[in-house]
């Protein structure tokens, strides 16, 4: 079970990074953009179904309990989040405009949805974020994209395992 698992959570983490990386160098922000959460959830359901499906198949006769299910997937998402957060950290200290090209794209964002933030928050409060922003590091966004990644993982986690479950009948 581990063995299956770990090569799917490598190639997921791997993935994940050259997404963000093509993300990047063709203008989308995936830091920014909540589309790349769903894409998240969407990449996690192929790698753990397909590692489920694996172990299902050719390990455990075509059984696959919802323990081994959620294990399994657990194997799969949590290694490919720290792939993906060391990738991420790396690609950004190598390329520092990243860093700028992200404050720009979170500034503008902020600005575009001003007057309907300055309805429920004072101007110190906005001027605050806009500070915030200029304030983030490096550190920051990686430890924060790759806990959205574990978060993207855990909720897909126990679909994909309902729908591959299939106990042994009973006798």
């Amino acid at each position: 079970m581990i063995r299956s698992s770990i090569k799917y959570s490598i190639l997921c983490g791997l993935f994940l990074v050259a997404l963000f990386w093509v993300s990047m160098r063709f203008g989308s922000n995936p830091l920014l953009d909540i589309r790349h959460f769903l894409f998240d959830l969407v990449i996690y359901f192929l790698f753990i179904y397909f590692a489920q499906r694996e172990f299902k198949t050719y390990q455990n006769d075509g059984f696959l309990h919802f323990w081994q299910g959620m294990s399994i997937a657990f194997i799969v998402y949590l290694p490919a989040a720290v792939i993906f957060t060391v990738g991420m950290l790396l690609i950004m200290q190598m390329d520092p405009s990243m860093m700028e090209n992200y404050r720009l794209g979170a500034l503008a964002f902020l600005e575009s949805k001003k007057d309907v933030l300055l309805e429920g928050i004072s101007q110190e409060e906005y001027a605050q974020r806009v500070k915030e922003i200029d304030a983030i590091t490096i550190s920051d966004l990686v430890i924060s994209s790759g806990l959205k990644k574990i978060l993207a993982g855990f909720f897909i986690t126990p679909v994909v395992s309902i729908i591959l479950r299939k106990k042994p009948k009973q006798s």
